[in-house]
Parts: C-alpha cells; sequence; structure tokens
C-alpha cells in the first residue's frame, strides 16, 4: 500500500497545482509580450509600436472618426474577439488584394503562383516603383509579423493586439486602393 502511495504522489500533486493555477496560468499566457521558438524571439507590441512609428513618420492616417466602417472592417475587428490570428490573416488579404490591384492597374502581369507571392508582392511594390521605399517597408514590416504569428506555434497574442494590427492593415490598404484610384482616373 505504501509504494502504491508514493507512486501516486507526484502525479497527484501536479495535478492539483495545475488544477490550482489554471487561471493564473490562462491569463499569464494572455497578457504574454514575448516568445522565444527556437533562434526566433517574436515581440509583437514592439513590432506594433514600430510599424506604426513608422505609419506616422509617412503620414499614413487613419481614417476620419466620422467615417462609417467597410463590412469588411467590421468583421474583421468581430473577429479579432473570436480568433486574433484569423483576424490577422485576413486583414493581410486585403493588403494583398489591394496591393495586386495597384500592381494590375499599373499593367503589370504576375504569376502569383510561387513559392512567395508576397515576397514577389513587395519585391515588384519596390522594384517598379509602384510605392515608396518607406510605404514598402511597413508592407514588408507586417507581412513578417503576419508571417510570425501564422507560422510561430503556440504564440499567443490578444485581442486588442490583434486590433492594432488591423488598425494599420486597413490604413495600408486604403493607401493601396488610393494609388490605384489615381492610376485609373490619370489614365
Amino acid at each position: 500500500m505504501n509504494e502504491l502511495i508514493e507512486i501516486l504522489v507526484w502525479p497527484v500533486t501536479v495535478i492539483i497545482v495545475v488544477v490550482i493555477l489554471r487561471q493564473p496560468l490562462g491569463k499569464l499566457v494572455q497578457t504574454t509580450k514575448k516568445l522565444k521558438y527556437k533562434d526566433l524571439e517574436v515581440s509583437f507590441r514592439e513590432s506594433i509600436q514600430k510599424i506604426q512609428a513608422e505609419a506616422q513618420e509617412v503620414s499614413l492616417s487613419a481614417p476620419p472618426p466620422e467615417r462609417k466602417l467597410e463590412s469588411i472592417e467590421i468583421d474583421l475587428y468581430e473577429l479579432a474577439s473570436i480568433s486574433p490570428t484569423a483576424a490577422v490573416v485576413e486583414a493581410w488579404k486585403s493588403i494583398e488584394t489591394a496591393a495586386k490591384t495597384l500592381i494590375h492597374a499599373k499593367g503589370h502581369r504576375l504569376n502569383y503562383d510561387v513559392p512567395t507571392p508576397y515576397k514577389l508582392i513587395q519585391d515588384t511594390l519596390d522594384q517598379q516603383n509602384l510605392m515608396d521605399e518607406r510605404h514598402c517597408k511597413i508592407f514588408n514590416d507586417l507581412r513578417q509579423l503576419r508571417n510570425k504569428i501564422v507560422h510561430a506555434e503556440g504564440y499567443t497574442f490578444t485581442e486588442d493586439q490583434a486590433k492594432q494590427y488591423l488598425d494599420l492593415s486597413i490604413r495600408l490598404r486604403n493607401y493601396l486602393n488610393d494609388l490605384s484610384d489615381n492610376v485609373e482616373t490619370s489614365d
């Protein structure tokens, strides 16, 4: 009987500790600012703050407060409350679509069926001078942050952090759309 008790003490102790600390550990995971994944250190907060500063430098302004949100934007903000990762992925898709529209409007025909289509889009925007260097940097930074979020297993971030990403992605998407509109009206 003593042997059975000795065998069960550690597993039972671990289960009790996990049950007791479940809520505090859950809160700790939700407020995680950094994640060490192999040799990659992800810092969402620092990355977003850097991109926000870049956006301010190039006057990539937020839409006026009286502007009504488009249905896609409303959907993205609602999605962020359910799945922050999915909201970031969808926000990136809207940037990708706007960038492809601009590339097409400028007369470039690309085959996007390549291993790294986002890099192809970025290189085309940059090398064909479809966007200035600083806006290309914001595009690249949002692309890299999206990749970290999607590919780093177990990386969690908050709804508010996802909404910060959404704000920046909407601003960049609007900028790309404005560039496309100006191409169409100047032709």
